[in-house]
């Protein structure tokens, strides 16, 4: 199915722009509350998709507890550590640590779904991940922009983006049975996405409210360029990113949609390049090389 496959790559595009635009965002608004704002608001666009289409049916809600759980694993703890993941380590690194979900995605397809994988599928998806490591390691230059600076311990943004990966994975593993039952991918969505939300909400409100970081803007002073950021980011990132990439996993294999979503780190290279102004190094295109390869070879098979 190429056509479903290829939503990893629609995906990965989605997330690539999303990912542009966070630094700002979380510099301004602070980490749980720029993550508690964006996924409210993809969660609202969601549901109102799903009210005015009639999109919510009964075989969703046979499903429900493990869609919710699906959303408290990949949105509300994945989602929350991929973007502390971004402000410490910055796009670039934090993605080339993301993409392990593709891997993590595979193992947990093959021992709980019994999906099964051929020798040129698995060598495909090889590829695509040495060409996303090849270009993160290989495309960082002596001249550090201000996204490439660690900020706290390295150790801590490594663990945080592989905790994020792992969550993606296991959040996109545990929607497929409500997906493979008849459940609409947009429903299915709307109900990860609005569980996360109600997850951080709570979080936010009980824990991170008076927490804010030094260097945040106080809410007051945010203006509506920054809602309006935050609003375009969460409806690229989330409502049309995610949204794509549950439909395909429901319609394709899970390890090979999500290791085309995983060519984030290659993508966000020409987009790093525009927004610095600093130029990717050589071996970062090679990388890239050996992605599109894999991702062709996986497409076409």
């Amino acid at each position: 199915m190429p056509f479903a496959e290829l939503s990893g790559l629609v995906a990965a595009l989605c997330w690539t722009v999303s990912s542009l635009m966070a630094p700002g965002l979380i510099q301004r608004f602070g980490t749980m509350r720029f993550n508690t704002f964006r996924i409210v608001i993809a969660s609202s666009i969601l549901v109102l998709i799903c009210l005015v289409t009639q999109r919510f049916n009964a075989t969703l809600w046979l499903h429900a507890e493990v869609v919710m759980l699906s959303g408290l694993l990949g949105i509300f703890i994945g989602d929350t550590m991929l973007f502390t993941a971004v402000h410490r380590l910055g796009p670039r690194r934090t993605g080339v640590l993301f993409a392990t979900n593709a891997p993590m995605s595979i193992l947990l397809s093959w021992l709980f779904l019994g999906e099964n994988l051929s020798f040129g599928q698995l060598f495909a998806c090889g590829l695509v991940l040495i060409g996303v490591v090849i270009a993160i390691l290989f495309g960082r230059k002596n001249n550090l922009h201000a996204w490439e600076q660690t900020k706290g311990k390295l150790s801590s943004g490594i663990l945080l983006a592989l905790g994020a990966a792992l969550g993606q994975a296991s959040g996109a593993l545990l929607s497929k049975p409500a997906l493979l039952d008849g459940a609409d991918p947009i429903a299915v969505s709307a109900l990860r996405v609005g569980t996360g939300a109600l997850a951080l909400v709570l979080a936010y409100g009980l824990f991170y409210r008076h927490k804010q970081p030094a260097d945040a803007v106080p809410f007051t002073q945010l203006t509506r360029f920054d809602f309006m950021g935050i609003a375009t980011l969460a409806t690229i990132g989330m409502v049309i990113g995610m949204s794509v990439l549950v439909w395909g996993v429901g319609n394709a294999n899970v390890g090979i949609v999500t290791t085309l979503s995983a060519v984030v780190p290659v993508l966000i290279l020409p987009g790093l390049w525009i927004t610095t102004g600093q130029r990717p190094a050589v071996g970062a295109w090679i990388g890239a090389i050996f992605v599109v390869a894999g991702a062709a070879l996986i497409i076409l098979k």
